[in-house]
């Protein structure tokens, strides 16, 4: 029984130590959305095709983490 336990115990342990070394320790991600959707060049955020087609062009700017589109400001408010 206790040969068991052990093995249970160092399965676990070995299960730990590969989802540490999958999903990383202490990875700094503490980039803000909006640095990170500076990053993209204008060619990676240009809207493809397709999105054009469906009218998802603002849903796949922001899949992508490109900034959003400038909105034409109506001029009903003056």
């Amino acid at each position: 029984m206790k040969s068991l336990k052990t093995l249970f115990v160092t399965f676990w342990m070995l299960v730990a130590l590969g989802a540490f070394a999958v999903f990383g320790i202490g990875e700094d991600d503490s980039k803000s959305e909006e640095t990170k959707a500076s990053d993209k060049t204008a060619e990676e955020c240009e809207i493809p095709a397709f999105a054009k087609a469906i009218g998802h062009e603002d849903l796949w700017l922001k899949h992508n983490g490109c900034p959003p589109r400038e909105t034409e400001q109506k001029d009903d408010e003056k």
